[in-house]
């Protein structure tokens, strides 16, 4: 993680990734990919380069968007990944390489438990105020993920070999990844967890002494079910106990059928990669809108198979599938490989690969849980190793990323200083602020959203009317828009701040433009309404405002404004609204 950071949890891990795969290719070769998924990713790769040109924001798509930038900044280490799995954990692997592979899945899960355990107690040891943060992997969804792949590792190797002097480590591993499930409170990592275990025990029938070992795999779930059911945010999560929880479940049903309908108009090419976030805004329905408001847009429509349609299409949603399918066919053939050395191995890939894909349904894709997925994706679905590789290939492949880990080091400085600059806005060190940001578009000149960052950081200044950070937001809003034309806070920031600099006429045909594609966006309503009564147009802003308010009745800040036009205005039956909804809000008055 970069402590430092504005997004802690990625751009360090991609950095990790592309290291460890420049490693492996220096690895002598225990496998390689099987032919058929090569092709479907190589397909894909191709498919979603022409989606991210044919998307609004061709260049910025092609990168990848701040802050998981899965464009070419992330993917190709994801297939990375999986080539690096093949070709460490192939047929050929050794008895070492399997067994660093149980030692550091035990390790990760130990060093992500304690900090996990000690989060559920209420302490945030890395800062922040949520209340359910992820331990070192960004969020709870993302750690109860990962604690589910990794238990299903070592529950494989725990159950699938004798249990000697060596086994301490994988069954500490093993419980700690099951605390990683249970305090994430992750309804999709808990039945993940659930059905690795399932698959373990599948693998299981025929094998000599089966009834112990399945007895420890029953076990293994029956504690997680029980300590899921023990601990009381978890179990109010799972048992619908927890009003937000429920409130998540619903969400997510809205923004599913929101994205299904959004594909419906993108069947070909989709939005392109990263083109979500500012394609799903206009294409909203009115249910979100009003219920869920523009607060933590989504990125993503946590569902793997719906992502893949709204990045490439329904050929991606073909492609991705495919690859699922070839994944199960490898999973069955391994069944001749159970009694080899190799056996816990594949079981526990398997495994992983089935709590991956529970975990994926309702989750989106993060560099802190998909290497590891692809890595044990790519053990699945290896081949034996050519006879005589390439000579190109590893010094190729150790090159490119080595290279790309020194960029990705670099972007961890890159955001250092956005984090910086985010926080003298914030203060109203204006002129500072600016030269942070100016570095970190040094340190990051492929990245897109620099830019955008800086327009969001003095957006607030902007909206308090203070002239300085107006212009800085208008000036970096400039290089936001070309790169970038579809982001609606970019725009309304820039509206905004040509309103504050006595350009209200340029900013209200700018609002108004966006607000005819996003008419329920209450953070467009609100821009338009007090440009427009800045203006001189009180009536325009009143009929905004009300508007505003009825997109977002518990809006303080609509209220507030439209009580401040309708006095103008002499509006007495707003002005009697306005009243009536502090009278029932008195928290709300000042």
């Amino acid at each position: 993680m970069l402590p430092t950071g504005l997004s802690r949890f990625v751009l360090p891990k991609l950095a990790l990734v592309a290291a460890a795969v420049a490693l492996a290719a220096l690895a002598r070769p225990a496998g390689r990919l099987q032919r058929g998924v090569a092709a479907v990713v190589g397909v894909g790769a191709v498919w979603l380069a022409i989606a991210a040109v044919a998307g609004d924001a061709p260049a910025a798509q092609l990168v990848g968007r701040w802050p998981r930038y899965e464009g070419l900044v992330a993917l190709p280490l994801y297939a990375g990944a999986l080539w690096a799995g093949a070709r460490l954990l192939g047929p050929g692997t050794t008895p070492v390489r399997t067994r660093a592979l149980v030692v550091s899945a035990a390790a990760t899960g130990l060093t992500a438990a304690v900090v996990a355990v000690v989060e559920a107690t209420g302490l945030r040891p890395l800062g922040g105020d949520v209340d359910r943060p992820g331990s070192l992997l960004g969020n709870a969804s993302q750690q109860g993920a990962i604690g589910a792949m990794l238990l299903a590792v070592l529950l494989a190797v725990v159950v699938r070999r004798p249990l000697g002097r060596d086994a301490a480590l994988p069954v500490a591993g093993l419980v700690a990844s099951g605390a990683l499930v249970v305090t994430s409170g992750s309804r999709a990592a808990l039945l993940g967890a659930l059905v690795a275990c399932a698959v373990v025990a599948l693998s299981l029938l025929r094998a000599p002494g089966r009834r112990l070992a399945l007895g420890l795999v029953g076990g293994t779930a029956l504690v997680v079910g029980a300590a899921s059911l023990l601990l009381p945010a978890t179990r109010a999560r799972v048992l619908g106990g927890d009003a937000l929880a429920s409130g998540t479940v619903e969400g997510r049903a809205v923004l599913w059928a929101d994205t299904v309908r959004m594909l419906g108009s993108h069947l070909v090419t989709g939005v392109g990669p990263s083109g979500f976030f500012d394609a799903f805004g206009p294409a909203a329905s009115d249910r979100w809108r009003r219920e869920l408001g523009t607060v933590n847009p989504p990125d993503s429509p946590h569902s793997v198979l719906l992502q893949a349609g709204v990045a490439g299409g329904v050929a991606l949603v073909v492609l991705t599938l495919a690859l699922a399918v070839l994944l199960v066919r490898a999973a069955w053939s391994a069944r001749a490989e159970l009694a080899a050395p190799r056996g816990p191995l594949l079981v526990g890939a398997a495994a992983a690969a089935a709590a991956g894909a529970v975990t994926l349904s309702a989750g989106f894709t993060h560099a802190s849980t998909t290497p590891l997925l692809c890595l044990l994706a790519g053990a699945l679905a290896s081949r034996p190793p050519a006879v005589r590789e390439r000579a190109w290939v590893a010094p190729g492949v150790a090159a490119a990323g080595a290279l790309w880990a020194l960029v990705l080091v670099v972007a961890c400085a890159g955001e250092t200083a956005v984090a910086r600059g985010v926080t003298l806005a914030a203060q109203g060190h204006v002129e500072e602020a600016t030269d942070r940001f100016t570095l970190a578009r040094t340190l990051r000149p492929w990245d897109p959203d620099v830019p955008v960052l800086a327009t969001a950081a003095f957006a607030a200044g902007a909206d308090a009317g203070d002239e300085p950070s107006a212009r800085e937001a208008l000036a970096w809003s400039d290089d936001a828009l070309a790169l970038v034309p579809g982001s609606v806070e970019t725009t309304r920031t820039r509206a905004v701040s040509l309103g504050v600099l006595g350009r209200r006429a340029e900013g209200r045909a700018l609002v108004e433009k966006t607000l005819a594609d996003d008419p329920l966006n209450v953070d467009l309503l609100l821009a338009a309404g007090t440009l427009a009564a800045q203006d001189g147009d009180l009536a325009t802003g009143r009929d905004h405002l009300v508007r505003a308010t009825q997109v977002a009745p518990d809006d303080p800040v609509a209220w507030a404004d439209l009580g401040i036009v309708a006095r103008a205005l002499g509006d007495q039956e707003q002005l009697a609204r306005v009243r009536a909804w502090q009278e029932a809000h008195p928290e709300a008055r000042g």
